[in-house]
């Protein structure tokens, strides 16, 4: 939502940081199927019992070719937590472009489509990934990834026609910190059997909740009483 002169990056999340980048299209086969494999032992049996010798099997490649890639198992879920919400984010990004222009309340509840039903229709493996960042995460990645999910809800918000405040779209933070804990403390805290309906249908009544007592101007009084005075 910002104002005239006022500008929101579009970044994406980085990426964090690995020992070999697949530019080639076998190289880049190979990291992803390092990453799927990871991720399907990590939802059966979990992180602390998933070792780089099983990773490297399911995925058929060799274990130096896993070191050569990744230097250990931390940095192998960081780039799975990346990669998974990089993606989210740039389908978030693709529909409120094609939501240019729609109401407010349109984009939003497109934006919430992708960010709740997107994630419950794969609730096992965010479940896990939600658990994951808890672990492996840093500072930065964790701030990158904040900043850039703050700028999609900036962006969902920018038609409105409201100025953005000098400590930095408190709305938008708003937003995204009521999704991303809502969505991601209802896997957490309840499991992946989560279904898309139980998370998207509370969480858009209490966005829209929140936009109408921020972004709809409040009443004007009535003829010759004060704010806060009763008519009676």
């Amino acid at each position: 939502m910002p104002s005239k002169g006022v500008r929101v990056s579009k970044q994406r999340p980085q990426p964090p940081q690995v020992r070999r980048r697949p530019l080639q299209s076998r190289a880049q086969a190979t990291s992803q199927a390092l990453q799927d494999a990871f991720v399907r032992l990590v939802i059966d049996q979990g992180y602390e019992r998933t070792t780089v010798r099983e990773v490297a099997a399911v995925a058929g490649v060799g274990l130096g070719t896993f070191y050569e890639y990744f230097g250990n198992m931390d940095t192998l879920a960081a780039m799975c937590i990346h990669r998974q919400v990089r993606a989210l984010h740039d389908r978030g990004r693709a529909v409120l472009q094609q939501q240019s222009g729609a109401p407010l309340a349109v984009r939003v509840d497109a934006l919430l489509d992708v960010l709740a039903d997107g994630i419950a229709r794969e609730a096992p493996m965010w479940a896990a990934l939600f658990m994951l960042e808890r672990k492996v995460s840093t500072p930065e990645p964790f701030r990158r990834h904040y900043q850039a999910y703050v700028q999609l809800w900036a962006l969902a918000l920018e038609p409105a026609g409201a100025p953005p405040r000098a400590d930095g779209l408190p709305l938008a933070r708003l937003l995204h910190t009521l999704t991303y804990g809502w969505v991601s403390q209802s896997l957490l805290a309840l499991g992946p059997q989560q279904g898309a309906a139980g998370l998207r249908a509370p969480l858009g009544w209490a966005v829209h909740a929140l936009l109408r007592e921020a972004v709809q101007p409040p009443p004007a009084p009535q003829s010759g009483i004060r704010p806060g005075e009763s008519a009676a």
